[in-house]
């Protein structure tokens, strides 16, 4: 495929330039660096983060206080709901009247859902003490990691509630780790939220067999942006930046690239497409469990032609379209269970089977993109557990989908792979000096901490040598 004219490339995450920064508020508004040839831009989040509050982050405790003016003793008490209870009997619980513990609930009940409170929620009680008498002033709980109520006592004695949005800040972090049995795993022990692991997963998908190929003392490292919130806690999914797996010695890195009509793609050190045809791997947290070729049935007893390959997840793990096409046939097939063909041109095909459910909108010629998901593992049909049973077929004609040729991507040239070269190496920098940083604070285990070095991450899988 012939790259795009350069003035309709416009390259954005793997030259976001800066280090992670913070704001008080994430917007999804673009900010311009002018280099030659380009104008570079950071990379908006995904929909799901775009949260904008309408204040400053919310010192809950305080605006409590305030509400009842200064008192010669503030106590605060942290509790949680119990299986079953309701929120004035939490209240009544910890102390407060039945009088003020109902009108409270009253005042909640006219911002909040109260049917929408769950076992454990943890609840921040407010009280005054004097001359040996305790008042209850208000609670603040977050039921969303981007919601906050506060339920407040004014001066008359009257209970409001008042529900705000929590600030969403945009931060850049890095991890790096050693793995040792899964690479989700492997995320976990370093603190990389598994949304984003799932997204590094699918983006090696094509290349890398994540059954075959990881191995024990293999490495990986990630650049990533991430929306949190004003606590610390990730909401939405972060976007990978930048990524490289050390499989058996070799790197491999791969660098984000955002066009100027919002497409995303992702490029290996030379400028060349990661993205195939078609994903190897089409489901999450996937183990290889049957492969292409003549095999024992397992419920049949006989020996029988597997026409495809078998990857056992969990029940509901999500399964992705390999690549780009149209649902030609969907329903229950005898032994395949719920099954999906999707056709992405006049000659390939993919086919999906034992699923437990389809995703949304799922139906007979609806377009589907590479990687969306579209349905969810099962048993259903002839299954003996959870598993997706993969398929590519070629002119009708089923292939062994771990081994078939497929095409590449686009790849980078001139002056765009001029410009590339140079962004990736400020990434790769900006990747080193935020791990160290990360390193020296508070590393996750002593294991990470130990963990042994990539190469140099400025010469990494350099285009001589050889990686």
């Amino acid at each position: 495929m012939r790259p795009a004219p350069i003035a309709q490339l416009v390259f954005a995450g793997i030259l976001a330039l800066g280090a992670g920064t913070v704001g008080h508020c994430y917007h999804p508004s673009q900010q311009a660096i002018s280099i030659p040839d380009l104008t570079v831009v950071t990379t908006p989040l995904e929909e799901s983060a775009q949260i904008v509050a309408d204040s400053a982050p919310i010192q809950a405790a305080a605006n409590v206080k305030a509400a009842v003016g200064p008192g010669p003793e503030n106590i605060t008490r942290e509790t949680e709901l119990d299986d079953n209870q309701t929120f004035a009997a939490l209240l009544v619980e910890a102390g407060v009247t039945e009088a003020d513990a109902a009108a409270a609930t009253t005042a909640l009940g006219k911002v909040y859902d109260l049917q929408k409170l769950r076992t454990g929620q943890p609840v921040s009680l407010f009280f005054t003490h004097k001359s040996q008498i305790e008042t209850f002033t208000g609670a603040v709980f977050l039921p969303e990691a981007t919601k906050q109520i506060t339920v407040s006592r004014d001066a008359k004695g009257l209970f409001t509630a008042d529900l705000k949005l929590v600030p969403i800040l945009r931060q850049r972090l890095a991890a790096a780790g050693e793995i040792k049995s899964s690479l989700y795993e492997a995320g976990d022990a370093v603190g990389v939220p598994h949304a984003v692991m799932a997204s590094l997963i699918r983006i090696y998908s094509h290349d890398v067999d994540f059954q075959r190929d990881i191995h024990p003392g293999d490495h990986f490292e990630i650049l990533y942006d991430q929306p949190m919130t004003t606590q610390g806690k990730a909401v939405g999914e972060g976007s990978v930046i930048y990524a490289a797996l050390n499989i058996g010695g070799k790197v491999r890195p791969v660098y984000r690239v955002t066009f100027t009509d919002n497409t995303v793609d992702y490029f290996d050190d030379n400028g060349h497409s990661t993205r195939r045809a078609l994903l190897r791997t089409p489901v999450a947290a996937a183990r290889i469990t049957s492969g292409f070729g003549m095999r024992v049935h397992p419920l049949l007893g006989y020996s029988k032609m597997h026409k495809g390959v078998d990857f056992g997840a969990p029940t509901g793990a999500p399964i992705f379209a390999a690549g780009n096409g149209i649902v030609e046939d969907i329903g229950f097939k005898n032994g395949y269970g719920r099954f999906i063909l999707v056709r992405h041109n006049s000659q390939i095909s993919t086919a999906y089977a034992h699923m437990s459910r389809y995703a949304q909108n799922m139906y007979k010629g609806a377009r589907v993109s590479q990687g969306q998901v579209i349905g969810y593992v099962g048993m259903s049909g002839r299954a003996t557990g959870p598993h997706l049973h993969f398929e590519v077929r070629i002119g009708g004609k089923q292939v062994n989908p771990m081994s078939v040729n497929l095409p590449t991507g686009r790849i980078l040239e001139g002056k765009l792979l001029t410009a590339f070269k140079q962004g990736q190496e400020k990434v790769r920098q900006e990747f080193t000096a935020l791990a160290a940083q990360k390193k020296s604070q508070s590393p996750y285990t002593k294991a990470s901490a130990e963990a042994p070095a990539f190469p140099s991450t400025a010469t990494a899988c350099s285009s001589n040598s050889g990686c």
